[in-house]
């Protein structure tokens, strides 16, 4: 409906040419303050209050030259009848505010300011800190383009989305006839940096819990509109506010619930990281990611996401991320020796390692295992204690846990093999010790690998025989391949010292040691760069097992060492001819594999290498010399 203005004229600019806008609508007023880009100054009045004193002071305010300059620069001033049917359809627009009033407007009708006149009348400076208020309202309206993004799925729908993504929920709730919740959709939720930083960090979902969803009402406490609900996956409310409220508070209620929602990661530079880690005396928290990294997702949004763990880190820790496989994220991974994902570093304000974590786990086991790792049993503290000297075998053990967590493999080899030096035999027939067996032991020649290989069978009470049977194969495998020295076109073996070992084997009654024997030389073959022996060796093997039967691994392993060592075309050659015959073969296995287990209703175990394709990209290469 257009609202017919009763009067015209406010103010001196506006007096001076009173005879253009005299028969103005409050729609032609909007009109032209979209088109001038100028504000709307409303005088919210009634024919009855009308009289010569209210025009005497208007004048006098109007005579004020910086009030003058400022409404004939930015305003478009009108009078507004309360008492007429256009005063009627208005008054929805004042927001519940009485009049007499001065209402400052934008030109779309929202309200800017408002104040009672008989404030400003004597008073110009109020005048002008109202009318600058407002402007400043419709310049920062003006100039934001964004606005919360409230998305029409349902609450459960949320639940989902929030589990699977990470983010926590936000509610804007809301009822009929809420003048606030109309404001704080008007006036806050379109403000560029509102809009942004809700955007990006929650589900955001507007819904009416005053008449509609009252169930969530009951639910929450909801009873007072507008009301703002941070709503995590498991349906727990993590933070509420309520009110009108401006823009910078209304983000501070964002942040409030992220703190209390999921660990806060810090945006900016390593050196940005530092230096506030620095200013605020806390440790950093590094979470090392990849972007393939499915137990890096996990961690995000199951285990990050819960309040317990997000306060502890929150409060105690500067937080950061990386992507370990670009930008800054390279050189932290070299810095800080990352090998496996996901990998968590606690570093001190220089840069300094306190402890790592490797790998994905519950919420309440990364807690512990964090707290922990800042203590006195942190990796850390435990380096410092072996470096001094510390060898006491309740610390060692610990140690080697710590460092297992680490992924430090190199130093936790280190600290086996002392523990395999020192400790009793008799140990190991403990669980805990012969873990350390399993993981470490790799000399034939030692006192353990000794005792255990004579007394195996008491062993296989303690782990599956066949998990022991193939930890020792394993160890008298690697002692038949030490005994090439040197390396390159320099390399030697020491034919002797293999004689002898494989006598050794033959006696101690090791099962199949043939084939060690044989695997020992095609890897000496290959370590002396000695080419023709080790394709007579293959070809041999090949005739023996049948190409059909070749493992992948093997047949990938030795083409990989060619292709990679070796030039001689007639050699690359001759192997990328096993390659020719064998894709084949390996593809109809791989066929008939697939389709016996789609027979079976069962899924294929994954392999972490594509051997059809790493197959096909070596013989590719053997083929082009």
């Amino acid at each position: 409906m257009r609202l017919k203005l009763t009067t015209l004229v406010l103010l001196l600019p506006i007096m001076a040419t009173a005879q253009n806008f005299s028969n103005l609508d409050f729609e032609q007023a909007k009109q032209i303050a979209s088109k001038e880009k100028k504000i709307i100054l409303v005088d919210v009045t009634s024919q009855r209050m009308m009289g010569q004193e209210k025009i005497n002071s208007e004048k006098q305010l109007a005579a004020n030259a910086e009030v003058a300059g400022f409404c004939s620069k930015n305003l478009i001033s009108v009078r507004m009848d309360m008492g007429s049917e256009a005063g009627k359809s208005f008054a929805p627009l004042l927001q519940m505010n009485m009049y007499p009033a001065y209402a400052f407007m934008m030109p779309n009708g929202d309200l800017l300011e408002i104040i009672h006149p008989s404030r400003v009348y004597t008073n110009p400076g109020l005048f002008l800190e109202k009318a600058n208020s407002a402007l400043s309202k419709a310049n920062s309206k003006w100039s934001n383009s964004r606005s919360i993004l409230f998305q029409d799925i349902s609450f459960e729908e949320a639940l989902k989305l929030s589990k699977s993504s990470g983010k926590p929920i936000f509610i804007d709730a809301y009822t009929d006839n809420c003048q606030p919740c109309i404001r704080m959709v008007k006036d806050v939720f379109s403000v560029d940096r509102v809009a942004d930083y809700y955007n990006e960090n929650f589900i955001c979902l507007s819904m009416n819990l005053g008449t509609v969803h009252t169930n969530l009402a009951e639910k929450y406490g909801t009873n007072a509109y507008p009301t703002y609900l941070f709503i995590n996956a498991d349906e727990k409310l993590i933070y509420s506010a309520s009110g009108y409220t401006e823009a910078d508070e209304f983000i501070s209620y964002g942040k409030s619930a992220l703190n209390k929602s999921s660990i806060q990661f810090e945006k900016g530079t390593w050196k940005d990281i530092v230096s506030k880690a620095k200013r605020e005396n806390k440790p950093i928290f590094l979470d090392c990611y990849t972007t393939w990294c499915g137990p890096c997702k996990q961690m995000n949004n199951t285990v990050f996401t819960r309040p317990e763990v997000a306060e502890y880190f929150n409060s105690n820790f500067v937080n950061a991320k990386f992507d370990m496989e670009k930008g800054e994220g390279l050189k932290l991974k070299e810095m800080f020796g990352i090998n496996a994902f996901p990998t968590y570093v606690y570093i001190d304000v220089n840069e300094v390692v306190v402890n790592k974590i490797v790998g994905s786990m519950p919420a309440e086991e990364f807690l512990s295992k964090s707290r922990e790792g800042m203590s006195e049993n942190g990796l850390s503290a435990m380096q410092k204690r072996y470096s001094s000297g510390e060898r006491d075998e309740s610390f060692i053990l610990q140690y080697l846990r710590t460092l297992e967590m680490a992924n430090m493999i190199k130093d936790a080899q280190k600290v086996a093999d002392g523990l395999f030096k020192s400790t009793d035999l008799n140990n190991f027939k403990s669980k805990e010790y012969f873990k350390y067996f399993l993981s470490y032991m790799e000399d034939p020649d030692s006192e353990i690998f000794k005792y255990v290989y004579k007394n195996r069978s008491n062993f296989y009470n303690i782990y599956p025989q066949d998990v022991v049977d193939r930890k020792l194969r394993s160890i008298w495998e690697n002692g038949a391949n030490r005994y090439v020295q040197g390396s390159g076109d320099n390399a030697t073996i020491d034919k002797e010292g293999f004689k002898k070992y494989i006598k050794r084997m033959k006696e101690e009654g090791v099962e199949d040691y043939q084939s060690i024997e044989e695997k020992a030389n095609i890897f000496n073959a290959i370590q002396t760069r000695n080419w023709k022996s080790l394709l007579s060796m293959i070809d041999t093997k090949i005739k023996k097992t049948g190409l059909a039967n070749m493992s992948e691994t093997e047949m990938l392993a030795w083409g990989m060492q060619i292709d990679r060592l070796c030039t001689d075309k007639k050699i690359r050659s001759h192997a990328a001819g096993w390659f020719e015959k064998f894709i084949p073969l390996f593809e109809a296995k791989q066929a008939r594999r697939k389709a016996e287990a789609e027979k079976n209703g069962v899924m294929l175990a994954m392999s972490m290498i594509d051997y059809q394709k790493e197959l096909n990209r070596v013989y590719k290469s053997l083929s082009n010399n």
